[in-house]
């Protein structure tokens, strides 16, 4: 009886942890989703589970390895999968696929463009690497049908209270 109360209370603080820490206690699953936001001026694009926009590079070929490679990877980090990919509802699942990066990492390519996040996107819909021209190219924001989002600026969201 003695052991079954150790262990309820056990299961207890580590549940309350995990709800206290979202941040530290969760599974690569969790983060592994591609799905769509929409917002003017943009329209519909592809983002993570956080809504963090996702950005192909016009240098990059698709089907191929990308070429953002050494100091590029600081400003556009790699859209990065350890497991299986969920899919958000209006994802088409046919121009879904992966490449193997340099470092072993799997980076998550939809209609052949690999996928990046830019490290000046600090909140959840921030689009500030929409349209930018960096490192010989342009970046842009990556339509469900695999196209780059030609239209909008650059844009920081709202604040909370803002909306």
């Amino acid at each position: 009886m003695r052991q079954a109360n150790k262990t309820m209370l056990l299961t207890a603080l580590l549940a309350g942890a995990a709800t206290l820490l979202p941040g530290f206690v969760h599974s690569a699953e969790q983060d592994s989703l591609l799905q769509i936001n929409e917002q003017a001026p943009y329209g519909r694009y592809l983002t993570d589970r956080q809504k963090r926009s996702l950005y192909l590079f016009s240098q990059d070929e698709p089907g191929n390895a990308s070429t953002c490679v050494d100091e590029c990877l600081n400003t556009w980090p790699p859209y990065t999968v350890r497991g299986d990919l969920q899919l958000g509802e209006g994802i088409d699942s046919s121009k879904l696929d992966t490449i193997e990066r340099e470092d072993g990492s799997r980076q998550v390519t939809y209609d052949g463009w690999p996928l990046y996040y830019f490290s000046g996107d600090n909140q959840p819909t921030d689009a500030l690497g929409q349209d930018v021209k960096h490192l010989g190219g342009k970046w842009f924001l990556v339509s469900p049908q695999g196209k780059k989002v030609p239209h909008g600026e650059r844009t920081q969201a709202k604040e909370a209270n803002d909306q």
